[in-house]
């Protein structure tokens, strides 16, 4: 997958509720791996909220990016 096509992707908790949209991510040039992925999440569609997330609270990957953890986890941060 292309890093054109990760962006933007839209991102749901393991319960399946919309949280947001990936919008950035930063890569360890060395390793070449992700090391933490930001998520543009609206709430209650009034603001923006930037989520970091770690590469290992993934779940799936696919047309959307399933988390293995809960939007109250996620947004209680």
């Amino acid at each position: 997958m292309k890093v054109s096509e990760f962006l933007g992707t839209r991102v749901l908790d393991k319960n399946a509720f919309e949280i947001g949209k990936v919008s950035d991510m930063f890569i360890d040039p060395v390793a070449g791996i992700i090391d933490v992925i930001t998520i543009s999440a609206n709430e209650f569609g009034i603001r923006r909220k930037d989520i970091e997330i770690k590469p290992d609270q993934i779940d799936v990957l696919g047309e959307y990016l399933v988390l293995n953890i809960d939007k109250e986890e996620i947004l209680a941060d």
